[in-house]
């Protein structure tokens, strides 16, 4: 979303000129219209407004269980940075691959440590279980203990209990053979695509 010269300045509670002055230092440069006309990005606004009043960071946390599920992902980041962008937070992305049983996922990692640094005031996911499948009222206390709050977009269920359980139980079947057979094994692929069929 961008705004005229006029609308910017009154978004960030600055005279017009105060723009086209922070635009010569390049502090903030607006793109331009075909006429030439300059046009702010609404995203970058709310992050030089943040900055002005020394907020923290919000982070938009999206979480898929595998590397099939990429449009599951891109929506779910589209979705999250949208909402972020309509309530005007300052945020960041953070994108996790793998089962909301696995606590050792990079991306969740990163998040945890935001949290205990205090360096965040709120955490945004599209759904609960998009954050972690067990221990959510846990990870809320940890939350609530470094004062960030979390955000849930979409209250319903993204998936049904069976079709969590089944996704689970083939994640443990696949760390189990991976630790058994070397998770590169002709083995390991065999026994994790046969499941896949029995389970499917």
């Amino acid at each position: 979303m961008y705004l005229s010269i006029k609308e910017a300045a009154e978004f960030l509670g600055v005279a017009e000129s105060t723009l086209r002055r922070w635009e010569k230092e390049g502090k903030l440069e607006p793109e331009r219209t075909k006429g030439g006309h300059r046009r702010y990005s609404k995203e970058k606004l709310i992050a030089l407004k943040d900055k002005k009043q020394n907020k923290k960071l919000t982070i938009g946390y999206c979480r898929v269980s595998s590397s099939d599920q990429k449009e599951d992902l891109k929506k779910q980041v589209e979705n999250v940075s949208n909402y972020c962008i309509a309530n005007g937070y300052q945020f960041r992305i953070i994108e996790d691959l793998g089962s909301g049983l696995n606590y050792k996922k990079k991306g969740l990692k990163e998040l945890l440590a935001l949290i205990e640094n205090r360096e965040i005031d709120r955490i945004v996911i599209y759904y609960k279980d998009r954050l972690i499948r067990f221990g959510y009222e846990m990870l809320e206390d940890i939350c609530k203990l470094n004062g960030v709050e979390i955000e849930i977009i979409n209250h319903s269920e993204d998936k049904t209990y069976e079709e969590e359980l089944v996704e689970d139980v083939l994640s443990i079947i696949t760390v189990f053979s991976s630790k058994l057979y070397g998770s590169r094994s002709h083995k390991t692929r065999e026994i994790t695509e046969t499941n896949k069929q029995l389970f499917n």
